[in-house]
């Protein structure tokens, strides 16, 4: 029972990681608007500035989503999509160490689509009411 615990409280760290580390990433592209919207790519939209608006919603809810535990299989899957699209799409001649960041975050991703959202997430706190609730 031990053990369980110790996982749970490495996914939620893990969460709380990748959720403020997006953050700080938003509010890094937020700071910098002009010069980022100045290599932004326009992937779905005419403009890259619609692509830059959608995307950074996009992060921010996620994000927010990670880090209280719900929907985090699915917030991560999405994530970790983004990340091979930026891999692919938006640099792909960098090379190794120009997508380092983005392959770290696809490992990190994966690893909560996998574990989910643990013990201390809203989706196991809704769990543990659904099954206090049954006759």
């Amino acid at each position: 029972m031990r053990e369980y615990r110790l996982i749970d409280r490495a996914i939620l760290f893990l969460r709380l990681f990748v959720g403020v580390l997006i953050a700080l990433h938003i509010i890094n592209k937020l700071q910098t608007y002009n010069f980022v919207l100045t290599g932004y790519p326009a992937l779905l939209f005419e403009s890259s500035w619609a692509t830059f608006v959608i995307f950074t919603l996009l992060e921010a809810i996620f994000a927010v989503m990670i880090i209280i535990g719900f929907g985090t299989r699915f917030a991560s899957l999405i994530m970790a999509m983004g990340m091979f699209v930026e891999i692919f799409l938006v640099f792909p001649t960098l090379g190794w160490l120009g997508v380092e960041r983005q392959i770290l975050y696809i490992g990190i991703y994966v690893t909560l689509v996998m574990s989910g959202s643990g013990r201390y997430g809203i989706e196991a706190y809704i769990d543990r009411r659904r099954k206090n609730m049954r006759p």
